[in-house]
């Protein structure tokens, strides 16, 4: 069964932006599952334990049934539920996004924190490193040399991308192809190399595909 593609953020990162004299500090972090997400939410509070406010938001599994969110002292709802939000429309999932918030003494009133811990997570998902997670199959090409490239452009040309090439005896090419086109292309590959390519199909999963531009 086809799954629905989502972005993770692929390695940590924090961004920064002040609103009316106040510092909101972004950190996104990759997570393995909820229990992962809230060690990271302790340490992450620990390191800005002088702030305001640490307030966060993450999903924490693939179908995006498993959230968890906290104002941390703001207004309700004021802080945790709109940087949800942000996580669920750019289908960020497996990501923990937590916002320090250093008061510069003016006042945002409740709209001005919904825009601004909004505009924190958009922000920083806008300048992190991010990965389109595909559910996906992986396969290998056991190719000789004579017509390895051939097989290369075909796994490029029908929507493959290719992780890893060996040369030993034969040349063995590694990639994954988002499920709906896996049988097209092993079908492709034996047809055009007249049946002389080996090609192993392995597990459905989710995978990571290529860098996001989301």
């Amino acid at each position: 069964m086809q799954k629905d593609s989502y972005i993770s953020v692929d390695k940590p990162s924090e961004n920064t932006i002040v609103i009316q004299k106040s510092r909101f500090i972004t950190t996104l972090l990759p997570i393995k599952d909820y229990d992962d997400a809230l060690e990271k939410v302790k340490a992450i509070s620990k390191k800005y334990s002088d702030a305001t406010h640490n307030c966060y938001a993450f999903i924490s599994n693939e179908s995006a049934t498993e959230q968890r969110f906290s104002d941390d002292g703001e207004p309700q709802g004021t802080a945790g539920i709109p940087m949800l939000e942000v996580l669920k429309k750019r289908k960020v999932y497996m990501t923990l996004a937590v916002v320090t918030r250093y008061f510069g003494g003016v006042k945002l009133g409740a709209n001005g924190l919904v825009g601004a811990y909004s505009s924190s997570v958009s922000a920083a998902l806008d300048t992190a490193e991010k990965a389109d997670m595909i559910w996906a199959v992986s396969l290998k090409a056991t190719v000789a040399y004579s017509i390895s490239k051939k097989v290369e452009e075909i796994i490029k040309n029908q929507g493959g991308h290719i992780e890893n090439i060996s040369y030993d005896n034969e040349v063995e090419i590694s990639a994954i192809a988002p499920c709906q086109i896996a049988d097209g292309l092993v079908a492709k590959i034996v047809d055009v190399t007249q049946g002389r390519a080996k090609v192993e199909v392995f597990d459905e999963a989710y995978r990571k595909f290529l860098e996001s531009k989301r």
